[in-house]
């Protein structure tokens, strides 16, 4: 799954000032089928993987599932998520962003994983992502956020998601 993932349109950024190294935890962290988009979160990506050497940790991650409108303007979307993604960057917090890939149904899956809950919150305010959501409203036939706490305990090999309401 990892070999042309860019030319699949999946794009997998993580915060520049982070450590590229084995133990920054999320490096390297992508799909591990082509359903990912509509498995569990947790079943779709090689978390106990990358996490495997992590001692423990607690994160923040928004999961994004959009139907896309078949007009959508994938142009406008993508200037959009660029902006917002920058302006999260900037605020601090963000760790790693996933972009998924377009299915043939027009689902796609992206998330967010965050230092902590606080720093999402403050992004989510900020004017470059609130323009994003608007223009949400209009590209999707439907999108659903899920959130979710990840833990990874000090002896124990098992991730943790516990899902937000």
């Amino acid at each position: 799954m990892a070999n042309g993932l860019a030319e699949r349109g999946i794009l997998i950024v993580e915060n520049d000032a982070a450590p590229f190294n084995n133990h920054y935890p999320f490096h390297g962290l992508m799909p591990i089928t082509e359903r990912y988009a509509v498995l569990p979160i947790r079943d779709g990506f090689n978390w106990s993987e990358r996490l495997r050497e992590v001692v423990e940790g607690q994160w923040y991650l928004v999961v994004f599932r959009s139907v896309r409108r078949g007009t959508a303007d994938v142009d406008v979307l993508t200037e959009f998520d660029d902006h917002a993604h920058t302006e999260a960057l900037d605020a601090g917090g963000l760790m790693y962003y996933f972009r998924g890939e377009l299915g043939g149904d027009r689902e796609c899956l992206s998330f967010c994983l965050w230092e902590t809950q606080e720093q999402a919150k403050v992004a989510l305010r900020l004017p470059r992502h609130q323009a994003a959501v608007r223009v949400a409203r209009e590209m999707y036939e439907s999108y659903l956020l899920e959130r979710y706490i990840l833990t990874k305990r000090r002896e124990s090999a098992e991730i943790e998601f516990h899902h937000l309401s």
